[in-house]
């Protein structure tokens, strides 16, 4: 793609995505004792979901776990390991870093990688928590992620998710989190089910003879039974203590010079630094330790170019030899870090003696990390260099490049951490953004985004190229066939071709996916056909998947809304293969097809296919999938779960997946999930129920207008048909008639041939019930013709008993049949007598939606309340007062569906609890 920028296109940084290698494998550490008791005091844990270490800075919880993590890998265990720093902060990329540390856990215990663990960087950031569970689940081994500096992540996001990773981790999972201080999440729901090991910095103390052995280790001496027990009395077995120790100290020195010379008890660790190491350190050192301590990592180049000498390598020979708390990260020893409370001393002393430096050092530090393409570090030391307009523009010259490759939430997340003032003069950045937004469904955000650097153009404080021309034009496209406005898609994805972007460009690809849209419900079926055959689809190999799928996706939609079924399939499942071998069943780009192909195979009766299309892909759906996908998928999902008899599911299916509608402002999916819940409704007979939605309905929809064009043809056609089936379940069919009468008209005219022979089934039932047998048996015939040739069945059968008996009349009149053969009539009342069931591989689909997104608060005082706790007892064991706690029940209630303490524990809870039933709930 052409940039706008001077600088030309080879010349630019290569933005690649890669995680930090050295984060997935424990710092190496040259002097360590075995640590038999502290390793059997973990032991324990491994019988649980948990384990939580919490001890000060210094007691050696890195190195304890290092050994523990030796230990489970001889054992037969598969264990990642990932260190965690500031950074980390944010959902998708910690999820990214935990998929990377499972992948490294399965080579190193020689087990082939699961597809899941792969990263999809268009998924969901729950979605990865997903497939790590089920990545997990079918490892034949146990598998157990250690996370190192668990405390140094604050957002509430990643520690509901670890919450809900724990809550549903099979058995072969164990999490060791380890910290200065607990994790966010509520550690009272594991421990109350005993899935729960917690140590605290008694179990890290050394003991006398393991402080024998380190201090012979480093120092090459032993020391007596009084100088250990003087040691041990004023280092009160710290490890850092001890470290410290050996410097200072020397084995001849006599117990009271000993306890003279170890400030311990008394004095701060930065004291001790300053009397009792720094100063053994030649003063060019000194500078090395101070300037090179901005890094959180370091290796000889970097430490060259940020001290401008040649002597790091030299100077990091001296450090190690004399065990100056400089940890290798790497086998090959090409990076190091300090330990963390030298570093932090190091870093205080260097802002108050040399601050004039600081900025400077970062900024070195930025530009060698740029010069590497290690973009995550370099952004982040110009940002703390104070040089934002650096980071800003590094960040801006990347973001295209990322989002043509998908990777758009590490787009979304470098813009958060920029002040908007160096993000709002920058167009190409803006416009990345917006690019992210609508690709992430955010389409209400990239529309404000969008909208605003319009505005900034139109007062001339942003620069208007022809190449800027043609991305607004594409982003604009790409907006409005996300927001289902088809009449704009194609109107602007005529505009971005006639531009003439160049062959295989990303703007001409989202032209031509943007106008297939469009012309999709614009009755433009001949067009697309053309556009296929003349136009470059950039669909080779090298295509970013999603792209290509999405734009595969509009061609199978053509086909599908036209009502050629069975070359809509053919389309589609062709894509879903692909997809599936480059990215992964669970992958955004493989789940966008799956919605369509569900309710096709759906509508041909083979539920076995279905099940297997739909099988555990919720979630994701409801996070990353476009409108028509979407519902497709959730309307086809809730069908499977009425046939199965799950009626409350079906309800929570389409209630969940209106609340994903509602917040992103997509009608024609609100229509659609009330017309199902409609549906659902009066085939259970709640007339009543049904009235309500319907209620609700005509005040979402609201008047007809003048005319019905593109994508709210759909729209209308659902809303009338779910008006109809309401008339006709309230007993007066006679009314719907002519109300599908002119729906149907308006759908043959668009040529919408599946939508018209839908319509024809449901204006024959309800001619039939107004007592036109004739007449329903002429409008049943229209639909069988369509339907034989397109294999339609679940049409007929879901119709219910007025279908029936029109096709039983219509079987004895073999004359009226005509062009329609007798077999297929015949093979569909045969349909109505066959058993009604949902096939067995949908059985095990995730939990309801919406017990798995309960709060860790809320599932927290849902336990207390499965406890049999009252309000008021709850409120105290949290320590919040009782208002409050009703608040969250309130919040529970309406997001579960249940109107009862009980009711919300069993379906919140689910299989955590078996035993709630016996449980006396208190009322308060």
């Amino acid at each position: 793609m052409t940039q706008s920028s001077p600088v030309a296109a080879a010349q630019l940084p290569q933005w690649r995505p890669a995680l930090i290698l050295t984060k997935l494998a424990p710092p190496r550490t040259r002097h360590y004792i075995h640590r038999e008791r502290s390793i059997g005091l973990l032991r324990p844990g491994m019988e649980r979901k948990l384990t939580v270490l919490v001890a000060p800075a210094g007691f050696g919880k890195t190195s304890l776990l290092s050994e523990w993590k030796k230990v489970l890998a001889q054992e037969g265990c598969a264990v990642g390991w990932l260190s965690i720093d500031r950074d980390d902060d944010d959902l998708f990329q910690f999820g990214a870093y935990l998929l990377a540390a499972a992948r490294e856990a399965c080579t190193q215990a020689g087990e082939p990688i699961p597809c899941g663990l792969k990263p999809d960087p268009l998924a969901p950031a729950d979605t990865m928590f997903a497939e790590l569970l089920n990545a997990v689940l079918a490892l034949p081994r146990q598998m157990v992620l250690v996370l190192d500096d668990f405390d140094r992540l604050a957002s509430p996001a990643i520690h509901e998710a670890v919450f809900r990773l724990l809550r549903y981790a099979p058995e072969n999972l164990h999490l060791l989190v380890a910290g200065r201080g607990e994790p966010g999440f509520p550690l009272s729901y594991f421990e109350a089910r005993g899935q729960l090991l917690k140590l605290d910095a008694e179990a890290l103390r050394f003991d006398s003879a393991e402080a024998q052995a380190f201090f012979s280790a480093v120092s090459g001496h032993a020391l007596s039974a009084a100088q250990i027990e003087v040691l041990l009395r004023a280092t009160e077995g710290w490890a850092a203590g001890l470290q410290l120790a050996t410097f200072a100290l020397s084995a001849t020195d006599k117990p009271d010079v000993f306890a003279e010379r170890l400030p311990f008890a008394r004095r701060s660790v930065e004291a001790y630094l300053n009397e009792n190491v720094f100063v053994h350190v030649p003063e060019p050192l000194q500078t090395f330790l101070l300037q090179t301590s901005v890094l959180d990592r370091m290796s000889v180049p970097l430490c060259d170019a940020v001290t401008g000498s040649s002597e790091s390598h030299a100077t990091f020979e001296w450090l190690m030899a004399r065990n100056l708390f400089v940890r290798p990260l790497d086998a090959e020893g090409q990076w190091y870090r300090y330990h963390a409370l030298f570093a932090e001393y190091l870093r205080k002393r260097l802002v108050r003696e040399r601050p004039h430096e600081v900025a400077e050092l970062h900024r070195r530090a930025s530009e060698w990390f740029a010069a590497q393409s290690l973009w995550q570090e370099a952004v982040r030391h110009a940002l703390a260099a104070g040089d934002v307009d650096r980071a800003a523009g590094w960040v801006e010259q990347c973001a295209m490049t990322l989002v043509e490759a998908s990777d758009v939430r590490t787009v979304l997340s470098w813009v958060a951490k920029l002040p908007p003032e160096a993000v709002h003069g920058r167009l190409r950045l803006r416009l990345a953004q917006a690019w992210a937004l609508a690709l992430t469904m955010q389409t209400v955000a990239a529309k404000a985004v969008l909208q605003a650097v319009e505005d900034d153009i139109g007062h001339g404080r942003l620069p208007l190229t022809e190449v800027v021309r043609v991305e607004l034009q594409a982003v604009t496209a790409l907006i409005a066939g996300l927001s289902d406005e088809s009449e704009l898609s194609l109107e602007m994805g005529r505009k971005v071709l006639a531009l003439g972007p160049d062959t295989g460009s990303w703007e001409e690809g989202i032209g031509l996916t943007t106008q297939i849209f469009g012309l999709s419900y614009a009755a433009g079926f001949d067009e697309v056909e053309r556009l296929r055959r003349t136009l470059t689809l950039n669909t080779g190999a090298d295509t970013p998947i999603y792209a290509k799928v999405y734009r595969q996706s509009m061609v199978g939609l053509s086909l599908f809304v036209e009502g050629r079924l069975g070359e809509a399939v053919q389309t589609l499942e062709d894509v879903l293969r692909e997809s599936n071998a480059r990215a992964g069943r669970q992958s955004a780009a493989s789940v966008l097809p799956v919605g369509y192909l569900a309710a096709i195979h759906y509508e041909w009766n083979d539920l076995d296919r279905v099940a297997e299309l739909l099988d555990e892909r919720l979630e994701m759906a409801l996070q990353s999938c476009s409108l028509g996908p979407l519902i497709g998928f959730c309307v086809t999902l809730a069908r499977l779960r009425l046939l199965a008899g799950k009626q409350d599911e079906a309800y929570r299916i389409v209630e969940d997946a209106e609340a994903v509608a509602r917040s992103r402002q997509w009608l024609r999916m609100q229509v659609a999930c009330k017309a199902e819940a409609i549906r659902i409704s009066i085939g259970a007979g709640d007339i009543g129920r049904a009235a309500r939605i319907g209620h609700d309905l005509d005040g979402l929809v609201g008047q007809k207008p003048a005319t019905l064009r593109g994508s709210y043809l759909e729209t209308w056609q659902r809303f009338q048909v779910a008006h109809c089936r309401l008339l006709v379940g309230r007993g007066r069919p006679a009314l719907a008639v002519p109300i599908l009468q002119g729906v149907q008209a308006e759908v043959r005219a668009a040529g919408m041939q599946y939508l018209s022979a839908q319509i024809s089934v449901m204006l024959a039932v309800a001619l039939h019930s107004a007592g036109q047998r004739a007449e329903a048996v002429q409008a049943m015939r229209a639909a069988l013709t369509y339907g034989q040739a397109n294999g339609l069945q679940r049409v007929f059968l879901d119709a219910g008993p007025a279908a029936r008996e029109i096709l039983d009349a219509l079987c004895l009149q073999q004359d009226r049949l005509a062009e329609v053969e007798p077999w297929y009539v015949r093979r569909l009342c045969a349909g109505f007598d066959a058993p009604a069931s949902e096939p067995d591989a949908a059985d095990d689909q995730a939990e309801p939606v919406a017990a798995s997104r309960l709060s860790a608060r809320e599932v927290e005082i849902l336990d207390y309340v499965a406890r049999g706790l009252s309000n008021k007892e709850i409120a105290r064991a949290i320590r919040v007062a009782p208002e409050t706690v009703k608040w969250h029940l309130k919040n529970i209630f309406e997001k579960l569906k249940v109107n009862s303490r009980i009711q919300a524990v069993r379906s919140g809870l689910g299989r955590d609890l078996p035993r709630v039933a016996e449980r006396p709930v208190a009322r308060s």
